[in-house]
């Protein structure tokens, strides 16, 4: 039987990890590390991890939360501010559910790497 190569992209990885259960997880990060073709693979999905735990909320987005979030303290948004407050909430707990994920894989592959030793 042939081989079929499948390629996902770094979101589908850590989607499908997610789901999997704590042997499997174990298992998935043996298979990749264990394998030389998915070292690189791997390595690439580790640091692409790290830089989404390092990435910050833009200094203007978040001087003009700030701003939104004091005035709606206040009860003083229009409802344009009203719609941009929204949207910046929206994206920053974007961000957070990305960071959130991240830190899981990432701490996940170390104690999978820990107990591999």
């Amino acid at each position: 039987m042939p081989a079929v190569e499948i390629t996902l992209t770094t979101e589908q990885l850590i989607s499908a990890y997610a789901q999997l259960s704590q042997p499997e997880r174990r298992s998935f990060l043996t298979a990749i590390f264990d394998q030389p073709t998915n070292q690189e693979m791997a390595l690439d999905l580790l640091v692409e991890l790290h830089e989404t735990l390092r990435r910050k909320f833009p200094p203007g987005k978040q001087r003009l939360l700030d701003r939104l979030l004091d005035a709606n303290a206040e009860r003083k948004l229009s409802p344009k501010e009203r719609q941009q407050l929204e949207q910046l909430i929206a994206e920053y707990g974007e961000g957070l559910i990305e960071k959130a994920r991240a830190r899981y894989v990432v701490e996940t592959s170390r104690r999978a790497g820990k107990s591999a030793r």
